[in-house]
């Protein structure tokens, strides 16, 4: 079910979409470097914990759902014994052929497509997961309801992104952080490729609260728990189906 607002997704980049998609491109090279600084250096301790809550027993199919340069999988790869098979999915060719150079092989594969339209039969996925990413969907709502076709039943579905916590003073703090800190504290470590990150607010005011955001999934999924970090502003949600 999706969730409108004057003809458009009321949760999901909408006609940003494009304009986000080709921000990312140009980001490739810095993409990690600059994750590190404006995350306070926690973006690689979100994901382990995320990690940590989803990749359980043995053989998983997973799929990396908005891989970007490969940075989650090659973490979810450090437990191989338990993944059978991974599929690393992104719109972006690019990003595709960045993580390619990080996960050559081995039980590694990669699709271009996005969150809305998965290329994929219904319930082959042990685990999806998505960090930083899910919030660049066209239609938030649709991308969830997708994400759930593709996970088989009894499997999981992780998320790690930005948050948009319940309280209006919180969601101020955190908003005008991604508005000015965020760019600020990348152009001093990667100069002209800094001012692309003033879209990231527009991604934030995009997002559902988190609350929101946990009542969207538990349409489709139960035993949905959300873990907030840096209060608030970083969510990270685990469900099973």
């Amino acid at each position: 079910m999706t969730e409108w607002d004057d003809g458009l997704p009321k949760y999901g980049l909408g006609l940003l979409w494009r304009k986000v998609e080709a921000a990312l491109k140009e980001l490739i090279p810095v993409y990690d470097r600059v994750n590190k600084v404006i995350s306070l250096g926690q973006d690689i301790r979100f994901r382990r914990l995320g990690i940590a809550k989803v990749i359980l027993g043995q053989e998983l199919i997973v799929l990396d759902a908005g891989c970007g340069p490969g940075t989650l999988s090659r973490l979810i790869l450090e437990h191989a014994n338990k993944v059978k098979q991974i599929i690393l999915l992104d719109p972006i060719r690019e990003m595709l052929n960045q993580s390619k150079q990080r996960l050559n092989g081995g039980v590694s594969y990669f699709v271009q497509a996005v969150f809305e339209y998965l290329p994929f039969r219904s319930e082959v996925f042990d685990v999806v997961v998505s960090a930083f990413a899910l919030r660049d969907a066209f239609d938030l709502s649709l991308a969830i309801s997708e994400i759930s076709r593709v996970v088989k039943t009894g499997g999981s579905l992780l998320i790690v992104d930005l948050g948009k916590p319940n309280g209006k003073l919180l969601q101020t703090a955190i908003g005008f952080y991604w508005r000015i800190s965020a760019p600020l504290l990348a152009s001093a470590c990667v100069g002209r490729f800094g001012g692309t990150y003033r879209l990231l607010h527009l991604t934030y005011v995009k997002l559902p609260t988190n609350s929101d955001l946990k009542r969207m999934v538990k349409r489709f999924f139960t035993h949905v728990n959300i873990e907030e970090k840096l209060k608030g502003g970083v969510a990270i949600l685990a469900a099973r189906k």
